[in-house]
């Protein structure tokens, strides 16, 4: 036996020894594969190990090694159990009252698939040799008065002989679970309507700078859709070099389906310049839940001083 030989016998007997073990830990990686900068890339390496390990492991945690589906059958069976995980996934996120995201299915995901790992492994340490209380299957003789062919259809066990009805009731289980689903939400109950909050300059569009001269103002408005009352921080500042403060920051408070209208006094430019000045509103005590950090909303205008030359700029 060359080192080649014996390095792919090793590896041969470790995973078949921990396979469920191995899928668990390919799964999880999927939270390294979400560092990857290319996006088709993640999506490549994501795909087939979402499509394949949680049926795979589910298929190890019902099945004894004798019984379990074989080749395109058995990628058939995990493919189908794992869409059927997948959308069960997104329902009971739904149920919690959790955001459907990436994120959030992929831990529901890792959780099925640890449950059906451990079930899985230990199926597989219990059928080892010497494990359990298994007996040896009885020599089958032939009878001499049956065909060749009845012969070796009588030498195939029961479960290949009826794969078909297996997988027929596969889909029909598949079927029911997800219309028993689909009717399960459709009768939880609807969370209010997240509504929306914007803020936008009001009056004429507008395009390329603003003219202004002292004292002149922008009305902006803050449209607020949502279902209940939020404190919100306004600021205006020049967006120069350096940035400073276009105004004194203000609080705000805006009830359900109001708009609250503001004015922006624009004082002196310094200079020629072009200067950008933006509004930002920010949610106080409002945390966004896919992004983590305080919700904020911001617009902005360019504004030049009609009086004064350009060439001042540097």
């Amino acid at each position: 036996m060359t080192a080649r030989t014996g390095f792919r016998a090793t590896l041969r007997s470790a995973w078949l020894s921990a396979w469920p073990v191995w899928l668990l830990f390919v799964f999880g990686s999927l939270a390294a594969v979400r560092l990857m900068p290319m996006v088709y890339a993640r999506a490549a390496l994501a795909a087939p190990i979402l499509l394949l390990v949680p049926g795979s492991l589910m298929l190890g945690a019902v099945f004894s090694g004798r019984r379990r589906p074989r080749g395109a059958a058995f990628a058939c069976y995990a493919m189908l159990l794992s869409a059927i995980w997948s959308a069960f996934a997104s329902l009971a996120l739904y149920a919690l009252g959790l955001l459907i995201t990436a994120e959030n299915t992929f831990w529901a995901l890792l959780a099925v698939a640890a449950a059906f790992a451990t079930v899985a492994q230990v199926r597989l340490m219990l059928e080892r040799p010497g494990r359990g209380r298994r007996v040896a299957p009885a020599p089958v003789i032939p009878d001499p008065d049956l065909s060749e062919a009845e012969t070796s259809e009588a030498g195939v066990p029961a479960a290949a002989r009826h794969s078909g009805r297996y997988a027929f009731f596969a889909l029909v289980a598949g079927i029911s679970l997800i219309a028993g689903g689909l009717y399960a939400y459709e009768q939880l109950p609807r969370p209010a309507p997240a509504g929306y909050t914007y803020v936008a300059w009001t009056g004429p569009r507008v395009s390329g700078p603003v003219k202004v001269s002292a004292g002149t103002a922008l009305r902006f408005q803050i449209v607020h859709r949502e279902s209940v009352t939020t404190t919100f921080r306004v600021t205006a500042t020049w967006a120069g070099s350096p940035p400073r403060q276009l105004a004194r920051p203000m609080v705000v408070s805006i009830g359900p389906d109001r708009t609250f209208t503001g004015t922006l006094v624009i004082p002196p430019l310094p200079d020629g310049c072009t200067y950008r000045i933006v509004v930002a509103l920010t949610a106080a005590r409002q945390i966004s839940p896919l992004t983590h950090h305080p919700q904020l909303w911001s617009i902005n205008a360019d504004v030049h001083d009609p009086t004064q030359s350009t060439k001042a700029c540097h």
